[in-house]
């Protein structure tokens, strides 16, 4: 696969808006197989013919951008309600919080989500995406950095500037010309200078995206 899965995806199973995927390094090899919900096909079926039963999983969860709240204000009872602020929590299983920077990482997963996991024969931890872009980005130790990571539906966006978040948003997918106008208009909007631009693809590369990125000088290093 890429360096960033396989630092951060070593044994995964991957939530997404499209479906799920399942990651595992076999030696130096990442292995990989991802499901759409159009497919009906279940994780609790799944996932034990690719796990061993005594693997510690990491549920990374994709599902939506998480919410920022600034770590002064941050209060741990209050997670369900900075969720409704942006969210339909009607069907709210667990909420999970990290600590990014100065900001605090808010997320969740939903009843049916958490319920199917809790059947798993694994250890599971939980991170959000997110969170794992802006590990990526601070261990780049650029001044200014985006994250695009490239799926078959949608595509995400973070910008952080000497190790802080400033933007983290995601957008359908679009014709490369449209990501490059929120590469800009991000650029543009918080006055980054000359940014480091990492992108990944989840899916099949985009070669038309990363060609008129080199065509306008962004020099994205594909990770």
């Amino acid at each position: 696969m890429t360096a960033f899965t396989d630092q951060y995806y070593e044994k995964s199973i991957r939530i997404a808006p499209d479906g799920f995927s399942f990651f595992k390094m076999n030696g130096k090899k990442m292995e990989t197989v991802s499901f759409s919900y159009s497919d009906n096909t279940l994780i609790t079926n799944e996932a034990p013919r690719f796990f061993d039963s005594s693997d510690e999983i990491t549920v990374i969860s994709a599902r939506h951008i998480p919410m920022l709240i600034p770590e002064e204000i941050y209060d741990s009872a209050r997670d369900s309600e900075y969720l409704t602020l942006q969210f339909d929590t009607s069907h709210l299983g667990e909420t999970y919080s990290e600590t990014n920077g100065s900001y605090r990482t808010v997320y969740f997963l939903t009843k049916n989500e958490k319920d199917t996991l809790s059947r798993l024969p694994f250890r599971l931890q939980t991170v959000a995406e997110a969170s794992l872009f802006y590990r990526f980005l601070c261990q780049q130790k650029a001044n200014d950095a985006l994250f695009v990571g490239r799926n078959t539906d949608f595509t995400d966006i973070m910008a952080v500037h000497k190790g802080e978040i400033l933007l983290t948003n995601r957008f359908p997918l679009v014709e490369p010309a449209d990501t490059l106008y929120y590469i800009y208009n991000i650029v543009t909007q918080f006055h980054l200078q000359d940014p480091a631009l990492y992108l990944h693809f989840f899916a099949e590369e985009d070669k038309k995206l990363s060609a008129l990125l080199k065509t306008h000088k962004l020099n994205p290093n594909i990770v």
